[in-house]
């Protein structure tokens, strides 16, 4: 049986035609033949590697009469392209010296640009003379004068035929002659007795006479001397002992001199280097001075890197380029290609096309990114729920009122006192457990001991803890004329009262019971001039005798008292007559012998001077005064059955009948804004207000006129509402004022708690 081996073919899927070649042999490669199976890139041509082409553009043979200096020099510049190579597109001039506009493939039709060649010669020494021309330049024809090596003889040759090429030296010489050389060997002492030659003459081979000679020729190191006897060829190497430092130059060592030079007696240290190279990133290694490391760094662009040697200062632009259009985002604006890596997107001032999530056509231009928020005005509520605010952004989110919360706090007693905010009022609420956690804030409820209020945090949980209360108590003698300021000292059952050496002696002695009272509860003790003032009285009061007053301003018998008012007066007299007039009317008003109610008035919080001046004022009507807690204090003045007008009013004369038929207007320098006080009038005996206070502790100041009537003053009106209208028992406070409002209408004290016909309690709420 015969087999035939025919060998293996296959067709091409494009042409059909047969292929001789082995499957196994075949590479898929670029038009330009650079990369194996390159990769499918939708922006470039197919099968193309998208390098530059670097064909030649004749890869021919030269004809006979032509060199290579006549054919194209140049490689195609185009991308990886099909087909064959365009003509050459380079400009080129034969002596190179003018730019001729003419194919670098026509370069055949000699173009010349008529002026002298001047190319170097074969020679080296001289320069063509001939007009631009086409081809090698013609073999030198200078004729030079030269001498022999020994320099005895000169002849003139044609530079062309001299056997030394390049720069001659006329000391050198450049043809040999006959003679004897005759040049002075190396040792001093002979001459060279061979013919004339080119190079050195060589060493003295003569025999050495004297023997005791030092030989003294600088060493190769060029630092020391040879110290050998005169001898033949060349000197030892040096051996003195020299001092070599390392690279770093922190340690040293001793080694002979030939071997410092030497590439493998490098000095090198164990210690760390410790300097940065030249870049100013990196520390030293074995590479002193320079980085050998590759930058790396991002480039402007933001896709490459720097591929540079490590270096300081900023990379150089990014080189690579773009070869697709660089759009807008919504694609209808455009800048053709070719462009720079890192070429910002054109700016388009066309609407944005993207629809907004609340319906509203955009009105922002075209961009990248998220839209910004949308900017049609919309009536919106704010975050707390208070009111509607008109005219709001529409994508805004925090809308906020200036107004408090108000809301109630986790721990059910206290309102939330910061303006406007989202929920929740506090960090950790949800649980039932955290319902009833404190919320911060001070629990102002009243003490046990005391009038005053807790100044622990919240403790919802907990009763008030039993401490000693520290907030300042004026206390009096048993007259009024000596007051001092002490602290309250009510509280802590299981301690005592802690009371000040200084004012021991000056407090009235404890009953006869024994029991200890806390400072803010004792009175004051009389002196000698109290006790004269106390006999006066009962004196004056028993015969009926006004005792005389000041004559200007009618003030009682206490000149300090007098001093004080007087200059008062004199400063600011208005403000005097204003407090004089509130006290006037809070006992001459027409309520006066109404029962059932409880005439008191709020004086706006005021400095220590002006607090001492209407406790004067105040003391003359014998109204009862009460000083809050902290500063900067208010001060309450109400009616007392001992209350009584004085004989004369400050500012009028001895004749004027004391009258009082109208309420004075309301001032903001001497009253307190009546919408932040709340009054609690003929309380009952099973009404309990703690729980009201707490929800505002801190917020507000509660004062207890006796038992059974206290006020209470807030920091802000809208919590003074808020507890007006969750209280049982609270009233409208109007004071010995009214307020104009509407226009400038007249609201009077017909509604005052004191008596009077009323009127509804939302109407009361308005004020």
């Amino acid at each position: 049986m015969i087999r035939c081996r025919v060998k293996k073919t296959w067709r091409c899927p494009g042409c059909q035609s047969a292929q001789f070649t082995s499957p196994d042999e075949i590479s898929y490669v670029c038009f330009c033949g650079k990369t194996i199976d390159p990769p499918s890139d939708l922006h470039l041509i197919p099968h193309s590697c998208g390098e530059l082409c670097g064909k030649p553009h004749e890869r021919r043979v030269p004809d006979l009469g032509e060199s290579k200096e006549d054919l194209c020099p140049h490689a195609c510049v185009l991308q990886c392209h099909p087909g064959p190579c365009p003509p050459c597109k380079a400009f080129v001039c034969p002596c190179g010296k003018k730019v001729i506009t003419g194919s670098c493939c026509d370069q055949r039709s000699v173009l010349t640009c008529g002026q002298r060649c001047d190319k170097l010669l074969e020679c080296m020494h001289h320069l063509c003379e001939k007009i631009c021309h086409g081809g090698p330049c013609d073999p030198c024809q200078v004729l030079v004068n030269v001498s022999c090596f020994c320099k005895k003889q000169m002849e003139v040759v044609l530079c062309r035929d001299m056997a030394v090429k390049g720069e001659a030296k006329a000391e050198c010489g450049v043809f040999m002659c006959n003679s004897t050389c005759g040049k002075m060997l190396g040792c001093g002492n002979h001459l060279y007795d061979e013919t004339c030659h080119p190079g050195s003459c060589g060493d003295c081979f003569h025999p050495i006479s004297n023997r005791t000679q030092i030989c003294g020729k600088p060493l190769p190191c060029g630092l020391h001397q040879c110290k050998e006897v005169y001898h033949a060829g060349d000197c030892p190497p040096c051996l003195v002992f020299v001092s070599q430092r390392c690279r770093c130059g922190s340690t040293s060592r001793t080694m002979e001199c030939f071997k410092r030079t030497a590439e493998s007696e490098k000095f090198t240290c164990e210690k760390p280097c410790g300097r940065k190279k030249n870049c100013g990133r990196h520390w030293c290694d074995w590479h002193p001075g320079f980085c050998q490391m590759t930058c790396g760094k991002k480039l402007r662009c933001g896709r490459h890197s720097c591929g540079l040697r490590c270096h300081s200062g900023p990379c150089p632009p990014c080189l690579e380029a773009i070869f697709t259009d660089l759009s807008c985002a919504c694609g209808r604006t455009s800048i053709p290609p070719p462009l720079l890596c890192g070429t910002p997107p054109p700016s388009c001032q066309l609407p944005c096309s993207i629809p907004l999530r609340c319906g509203h056509s955009a009105s922002h231009s075209c961009h990248f990114g998220d839209c910004p928020p949308c900017s049609v005005p919309l009536a919106k509520e704010c975050v707390g729920g208070h009111v509607v605010l008109e005219n709001r952004p529409c994508g805004l989110k925090d809308v906020r009122c200036n107004k408090l919360c108000g809301k109630t706090r986790q721990c059910g007693l206290h309102t939330c006192g910061r303006t406007c905010h989202p929920p929740p009022c506090d960090s950790s609420c949800g649980s039932e457990a955290s319902l009833k956690a404190s919320c911060g804030q001070m629990c102002g409820a009243p003490r046990r001991d005391c009038r005053h209020t807790c100044t622990a945090l919240c403790h919802p949980s907990a009763s008030c803890p039993d401490v000693k209360c520290k907030f300042p108590v004026t206390i009096t003698c048993s007259c009024g004329r000596i007051f001092a300021s002490v602290p309250c000292d009510a509280g802590e059952t299981n301690g005592g009262f802690s009371v000040d050496s200084d004012f021991e002696a000056s407090f009235q002695p404890v009953t006869s019971t024994g029991k200890k009272l806390p400072s803010g509860q004792r009175k004051l003790m009389c002196d000698d001039k109290c006790a004269e003032l106390e006999r006066k009285r009962v004196f004056a009061d028993s015969f009926d005798i006004t005792p005389p007053n000041s004559e200007a301003l009618h003030f009682s018998e206490n000149f300090a008292a007098s001093e004080v008012l007087a200059r008062l007066y004199s400063h600011d007299p208005m403000w005097v007559l204003s407090v004089e007039e509130r006290c006037k009317y809070l006992v001459l008003g027409k309520n006066k012998s109404s029962v059932g109610g409880l005439k008191v008035h709020v004086f706006c919080p005021m400095l220590t001077d002006k607090r001492y001046a209407v406790k004067l004022i105040a003391e003359r009507w014998k109204l009862a005064i009460h000083f809050a807690s902290w500063e900067p204090c208010f001060v309450v003045v109400y009616v007392t059955p001992k209350s009584r007008a004085p004989s004369q009013a400050i500012g009028s004369n001895s004749t004027t009948v004391l009258t009082a038929t109208h309420p004075p207007t309301y001032d903001p320098l001497v009253d307190m804004d009546p919408r932040r006080v709340v009054s609690f009038l003929d309380l009952p005996r099973e009404a309990d207000i703690s729980s009201l206070v707490l929800r505002f502790g801190g917020e507000c100041d509660l004062v207890w006129l006796n038992n059974r009537n206290a006020v209470a003053v807030f920091n802000d009106p809208a919590c003074a509402t808020t507890a007006l209208r969750r209280s049982d028992h609270g009233s409208v406070y109007h004071g010995a004022v009214a307020v104009h409002q509407n226009g400038g209408s007249l609201v009077a004290s017909a509604t005052t708690p004191w008596g009077g016909s009323g009127v509804p309690k939302k109407e009361q709420l308005l004020l």
